[in-house]
């Protein structure tokens, strides 16, 4: 019983926290209109955008690859891709969840063993870390002046997002803080009674320490590079680009469009269902902040977020299918 609670909070927290942010971005939205904003939309510019939402998978495939080999496993490169597949898949149906299923398949069609892939997985995320990390400093140094405006109080909405709309989307009533505050102080003295945090800590820097040992026997570091801005890039272009869609947002800029996809990226990190709920709420308060109108920014954010989510979804059933294919006619084979 007690484990069934847990496995049902890992589910249904989740989703309570995309519905309640998702419910406060949209309180005011006119869902009757859905389909006339959707009409206005450029949709072959969203198709366009949603391809690199394949691409990204797959250079993390091919990075993937370049790290288990150093350790002695000579993964093909379809394998490594198809399970990064189904991993986003996972990601969607149960936040950071697709970590453990990436480790678990490669484990059962590659005998990899588990630890030694989630050592990998954990290399991964501290490259991703400090890539992110340095996009953001770069961004925000960039656009200084304006995130000083921002914060200080002396923003002033451009005339188009003031067209657009009267209740600017960033404001976020004062009770809001105090709520989510409470919660996350609830959350943490939670987390230290039940949870063993020194232990967790240690484990973890085990586990990142030996994936960061991985990395220094990379064969081709160019090329593990390239792979990595790689993954990047298609996910900053499968934002950017669907900004075409709409007069409003081409008009933003790819600095701006930079702006708003390093702030998803953030956003990303709470544990919603791909990130929905704060990834919404973000990037159409970054728009709203670069002139583009809520009516505009709320319509084009729920469309890409739901294109992108397909496109995972079915990415990963695909290779799921694949996989499974593929290494029951080996195992059929060899008998």
């Amino acid at each position: 019983m007690k484990k069934f609670l847990s496995n049902s909070v890992k589910v249904l927290l989740p989703l309570l926290i995309s519905a309640v942010v998702l419910v406060y971005t949209y309180r005011d939205y006119d869902f009757s209109k859905l389909w006339s904003d959707v009409a206005r939309l450029n949709l072959w510019w969203i198709l366009f955008a949603v391809i690199f939402s394949w691409l990204s998978p797959l250079f993390r495939g091919l990075r993937w690859n370049l790290i288990l080999s150093p350790l002695g496993y000579k993964v093909p490169q379809r394998d490594t891709t198809l399970t990064v597949f189904t991993g986003y898949a996972a990601n969607i149906i149960i936040p950071r969840f697709g970590e453990i299923s990436r480790c678990a398949i490669l484990d059962r069609y590659n005998s990899v063993p588990f630890s030694k892939g989630l050592g990998t997985l954990l290399a991964e995320r501290f490259v991703d870390m400090i890539l992110l990390l340095l996009i953001a400093l770069i961004t925000v140094l960039w656009q200084m002046p304006r995130f000083v405006d921002l914060f200080s109080g002396n923003f002033k909405l451009p005339d188009s997002a003031a067209e657009g709309s009267s209740t600017p989307t960033f404001v976020i009533p004062e009770y809001i803080y105090w709520i989510l505050g409470a919660i996350a102080v609830v959350a943490l003295l939670w987390w230290v009674i039940k949870c063993k945090p020194l232990q967790m800590l240690k484990n973890f820097l085990s586990g990142l320490w030996a994936g960061f040992v991985s990395l220094k026997k990379v064969d081709n570091l160019p090329l593990f590079l390239a792979y990595s801005l790689g993954i990047w890039l298609c996910y900053y272009l499968e934002m950017y680009l669907a900004f075409f869609s709409l007069e409003s947002t081409a008009e933003v800029g790819a600095i701006a469009g930079l702006v708003c996809f390093v702030a998803s990226s953030f956003a990303v990190l709470v544990p919603t269902p791909n990130g929905a709920g704060p990834w919404h709420w973000v990037v159409i308060t970054m728009l709203f902040i670069y002139g583009v109108p809520v009516d505009d920014a709320r319509p084009l954010a729920l469309v890409l977020h739901t294109a992108q989510t397909a496109a995972y979804l079915l990415g990963g059933l695909v290779a799921w299918l694949v996989l499974h294919v593929a290494h029951r006619d080996r195992a059929s084979y060899s008998r």
